[in-house]
């Protein structure tokens, strides 16, 4: 009998929780993330940045920090630090902290100095990391997630949540605590059911046949090395149904380009899970896009059936069918839709959100494709240490030639 990784952990979760409230089990990414960093001989957090331009001299730092200590005491998860009790992972939430929560800094690059300041390791941050940085041209509000306590759908709702309390200036009071509390554990109790539920046979012959002639990956590195990084910028024009709903065609192009590269293994995106709705916390999943014998965005309809299969679950179904692919990750996708998310307005200025490089990369490559209507800007970021320049620039001509095929048929 199959005994799903998410059950054996909710198992050992139960010996050392022993009803702390503060105790909190951890979702599947949440695990994942763990064991990279445990495996980190730095421990560095892998950080999800938001960042966002206004005019000079618009944000105030005193309404900032209190709309911030706002949002800490709404979600719980902010203020959460993985540990391990006993051998085994959990998140312990902690109290507001004491001192300020908002960086303020100044130079002639707004995005340097943020950047700067959101991964300094020795600043004391939480997981929740707020910095002002201003150049003389703009106001530059960033902001840090450990990813480990938070997905891209949370940062959007972080985002609203910090910018509506900016606006009206009211605080959570501390009464509301308990009850976050409680709203936040039951969230992440639906979240696991669900990857449990979604570990059966069916699933995993789904994806055993999905990563059978996988390529086992071509690059790679050691736990804890750092990496170098390059960016590449590229904007496609669509049109068509495309237009409305680019990401099978993304998925698709990102597909196209990286099976040039012989060997190399699936394309993977993150997917959120509806139990995280309204609560901030990591409820995403990576999933594979590995079509057999038909093209992604047709697999893509029969793989959403079964994307809450935990990717654990996935590599573990793999090793076992000794297929070539053991787990690891060549290219991984990211779609910011701002349609469904447009720039907060401050005092009757608008933002503008922007896309700075400069994070440590975690992948060989990555594609970030920010959607704005008729048009995708892509970034194309890769590790120059690890992916030869000719092979990079291979993928990011063929993303184009894929993208703006897509957009002229469509039209």
């Amino acid at each position: 009998m199959h005994r799903s990784i998410t059950r054996t952990y909710l198992k050992h979760y139960a010996n050392v929780h022993r009803g702390a409230a503060e105790l909190m089990p951890l979702t599947g990414a949440q695990r994942r993330f763990h064991h990279t960093r445990s495996a980190d001989p730095h421990e560095r957090v892998r950080i999800l940045p938001v960042f966002l331009e206004f005019p000079p001299g618009l944000l105030e730092p005193g309404r900032l920090e209190r709309a911030a200590r706002s949002v800490l005491r709404r979600h719980p998860a902010l203020r959460g630090a993985a540990e391990t009790v006993d051998g085994v992972p959990l998140l312990r939430i902690g109290p507001l902290p004491e001192g300020p929560l908002v960086r303020e800094t100044a130079g002639p690059d707004a995005d340097a100095a943020a950047w700067a300041v959101l991964e300094d390791g020795t600043a004391g941050h939480g997981p929740f990391r707020v910095v002002l940085a201003r150049d003389g041209r703009r106001d530059l509000l960033a902001l840090g997630f450990d990813h480990l306590v938070c997905d891209g759908e949370s940062t959007g709702l972080v985002l609203d949540e910090l910018m509506s309390a900016y606006r009206s200036g009211e605080e959570v009071p501390e009464s509301a605590d308990a009850g976050e509390l409680v709203r936040y554990r039951e969230a992440v109790e639906r979240q696991l059911a669900r990857e449990h539920e979604a570990s059966g046979p069916e699933a995993l012959a789904h994806w055993t046949s999905r990563v059978r002639d996988a390529g086992p990956g071509r690059w790679g590195r050691e736990p804890g090395e750092r990496g170098g990084q390059a960016t590449a910028w590229q904007r496609v024009a669509l049109s068509g149904p495309a237009a409305n709903r680019p990401f099978p065609a993304l998925l698709a192009a990102c597909h196209t380009a990286l099976t040039r590269t012989p060997g190399t293994a699936p394309v993977a995106y993150a997917w959120g899970s509806p139990e995280g709705a309204g609560v901030v916390g990591c409820f995403i999943n990576t999933v594979l896009a590995n079509p057999q014998g038909e093209g992604v965005r047709e697999s893509w309809w029969e793989d959403l059936e079964f994307v809450d299969t935990p990717f654990d679950e996935v590599v573990r179904a793999a090793r076992a069918s000794r297929a070539p692919w053991t787990g690891h990750l060549d290219l991984v996708l990211t779609l910011v839709d701002l349609t469904r998310r447009p720039a907060p307005v401050l005092d009757g200025e608008a933002g503008r959100f922007r896309y700075p490089p400069g994070s440590r990369m975690e992948d060989a490559v990555i594609v970030t494709a920010v959607h704005e209507g008729t048009g995708l800007s892509l970034r194309i970021d890769h590790d120059p240490l690890i992916v030869p320049v000719a092979e990079a620039t291979a993928i990011t001509d063929a993303l184009g030639a894929s993208l703006t095929e897509v957009g002229r048929v469509a039209g």
